[in-house]
């Protein structure tokens, strides 16, 4: 027995290194499968052997996710919640009940039920608060706008219960709303300035951009357009097909358009067909630091062909061409797989070496500096000066440079302004007054009626001043003085935003900076 004692220190150092030797065959074994396909098989060896159970969808995501980080800022995963809100907007279209709705005081309230849509023909009214969709109540508590479409949308044909609270209604008016095929529009506005300039803004470039934007360059040339303002502010792009129609429709044939290429991709190039409608109207594009990709390809072809004119500030500079290939889960991959390049030769991409957190810091630093002033073209080397058809200097490095540049104002304090806006006091004034007010609005027949008509100069700017919200921002005499002519302007035009369906543009451009020196350059 004590002999046998003597042994078990030696016999525990056996199995432990006979246990090592098992582990380490165990693990070779498992090692030559994964140089074969190292991601699929550490997520089967998770799955298999992990000591805790593991969401494995969850866990692929992330695992592609972080992939595509390491690439560039614009190669990105679309999980299968967020395909629709990533996607509707550039269809065209989507399966809605169709309203414009927003959140006030915790409350889903109706902008505007879209013409024609289930939401108007059912009865549902501008100023209906949505209290409970189906069984979800959608009151006292913050909902995001994803939120509050996720229970809007829904199957073409299927029915949601609405339940509605309208003013002078005691209790809530039930409404059952079959859901259709709703339109999405690229197209934010389209009017004549005066007698012969037409302005239209274009907010993405869409599966449905080329028909908007045909029809309405018909009608506005009907009404006597000889110029056109054409705003690409805040466009943040999307089909190059788009881009390119929009192109060809102000540039000779044979003019280059973009061309593209990628190290698995040639080079292709677009030119323009010929067959122009508007080679001869005077053309100006307003651009801003958020303009991007499919909007800079326009801005690109537009300059280097010295066909217009380019008003505001530097474009974003996203100049990358995304390809999607869809999972059959309902989720896609957006993988860059070339370049855009103008017809001088720019690139219109920035550079994203020092990766995403930098290049998005970068661009940041770029705005603050060019806000007030110019970008200095002195100090761009020669290995970024490009030269148009006619011979002008323009720029690369990322972007496009406007012709005219725009500065931030400096002469007000914008500080109290800001604030309304952000917190949505002036908007939120605006739709109570039409609440209040509806009948005696109703006297305006159109957009033209009530901007001529509709005066809000003092009584209505001195109502405004007396909210306690407005209060609470302690603004000084200088603020209110300063300020009344946009505010006084911003809230007649969300005024005319509840009123019209295209209300607010013609009222809001009226103190545009960008549109007057542009009325300028056009006489």
């Amino acid at each position: 027995m004590l002999k046998l004692k003597s042994y078990y220190p030696y016999f525990f150092i056996l199995i432990f290194l006979l246990g090592i030797v098992i582990g380490q065959r165990y693990l070779q074994k498992r090692s030559t499968t994964f140089t074969k396909n190292k991601i699929e098989s550490v997520l089967n060896y998770i799955d298999k052997d992990y000591v805790d159970s593991v969401n494995m969808d969850q866990l692929q995501e992330t695992a592609i996710e972080e992939m595509l980080a390491k690439l560039d800022p614009h190669s990105i995963y679309i999980s299968a919640e967020e395909f629709h809100a990533a996607n509707d907007p550039l269809m065209g279209k989507f399966d809605g009940i169709g309203v414009q709705f927003r959140m006030v005081n915790d409350t889903v309230v109706v902008i505007l039920p879209l013409e024609n849509g289930p939401s108007q023909k059912a009865g549902i009214q501008a100023g209906d608060r949505i209290v409970i969709a189906n069984t979800d109540t959608l009151t006292g508590r913050h909902y995001s706008s994803l939120d509050i479409q996720k229970r809007l949308k829904g199957e073409r044909g299927s029915i949601v219960n609405l339940f509605i609270k309208r003013k002078g209604e005691r209790s809530l008016l039930p409404f059952l709303i079959k859901r259709d095929a709703i339109p999405t529009y690229s197209i934010d506005a389209k009017f004549m300035l005066n007698d012969s300039v037409a302005y239209i803004k274009l907010s993405r470039f869409a599966a449905t951009t080329i028909k908007e934007f045909s029809e309405a360059m018909e009608m506005l040339k009907d009404q006597g357009m000889k110029e056109l303002i054409l705003d690409l502010r805040g466009n943040s792009g999307g089909y190059l097909g788009a881009a390119i129609f929009i192109a060809d429709e102000f540039l000779d044939k044979g003019s280059m358009i973009v061309y593209t290429e990628g190290r698995n991709r040639p080079k292709e190039t677009y030119y323009a067909s010929g067959s122009s409608s508007y080679i001869n109207e005077k053309i100006i594009l307003l651009i801003d630091q958020n303009s991007a990709s499919a909007a800079e390809i326009v801005a690109g072809a537009i300059q280097d062909n010295d066909r217009g004119l380019l008003v505001g500030r530097r474009t974003f500079g996203k100049g990358l061409v995304q390809e999607q290939a869809n999972f059959i889960d309902g989720s896609a991959v957006r993988l860059t797989v070339s370049r855009y390049f103008t017809p001088s030769g720019r690139c219109i991409q920035r550079s994203y070496k020092n990766g995403t957190e930098a290049y998005y810091n970068a661009y940041y630093e770029r705005l603050h500096k060019e806000m007030l002033s110019s970008p200095d073209s002195t100090s761009i080397p020669d290995s970024l000066k490009y030269k148009t058809r006619k011979g002008r200097i323009v720029y690369g490095g990322g972007g496009i440079w406007p012709d005219v540049f725009i500065p931030a104002d400096t002469s007000i304090n914008f500080t109290f302004y800001n604030k309304l806006i952000n917190q949505s006091i002036i908007y939120q004034f605006a739709f109570d007054y039409v609440e209040k007010n509806r009948k005696a609005l109703n006297q305006y027949l159109s957009i033209e009626d009530f901007k001529d008509h509709f005066d809000n100069s003092n009584t209505l700017y001195n109502q405004f001043l007396e909210l306690d919200e407005v209060k609470k921002l302690n603004p000084t005499e200088e603020d209110i003085k300063n300020t009344k002519h946009y505010i006084t302007t911003l809230i007649k035009a969300e005024i005319a935003r509840n009123l019209f369906e295209d209300g607010f543009y013609p009222i809001y451009i009226a103190n545009d900076n960008y549109i007057k020196e542009s009325l300028l350059l056009l006489q």
